[in-house]
């Protein structure tokens, strides 16, 4: 995993020097009731802080940037996406383009050859069955 300087000289500092002030604090109170996890956990805490600070690399930070950045290509993608269906639609019905799709029936079932249709699908659902 490549790690790349996500925050700033300022916001750096800061970090140290709350981490610092959160580990002196937590310290201090652990010498004189050392059986209160929480007075750990802030330790471990303002020891992470300081470490960000140092390293100049915040994880939630560099989490919040990826999703963001996922976000913006999703919906790059969903306006693409939206233009090619948009696109499709009109070509789907205009007048000018009614033979190019291959789906399309090539001749129009009236009542008069319906019979045939009908013995044409149950020919198609017994070949299923088989």
């Amino acid at each position: 995993m490549k790690v790349q300087q996500n925050i700033g000289i300022m916001n750096a500092l800061i970090r140290i020097t709350c981490g610092f002030t959160m580990l002196a604090w937590s310290t201090a109170k652990l010498t004189r009731r050392p059986w209160r996890d929480a007075y750990l956990w802030v330790a471990m805490l303002g020891a992470m802080k300081v470490a960000e600070g140092i390293v100049r690399y915040c994880p939630v930070v560099d989490l919040f940037d990826k999703g963001n950045t996922m976000m913006n290509e999703k919906d790059f993608d969903m306006k693409k996406g939206a233009k090619n269906m948009t696109n499709g639609a009109k070509n789907l019905f205009s007048s000018n383009k009614k033979d190019d799709y291959d789906h399309a029936p090539e001749k129009q079932h009236t009542p008069d050859n319906l019979g045939d249709l009908e013995s044409n699908i149950q020919q198609a659902f017994d070949q299923l069955d088989k």
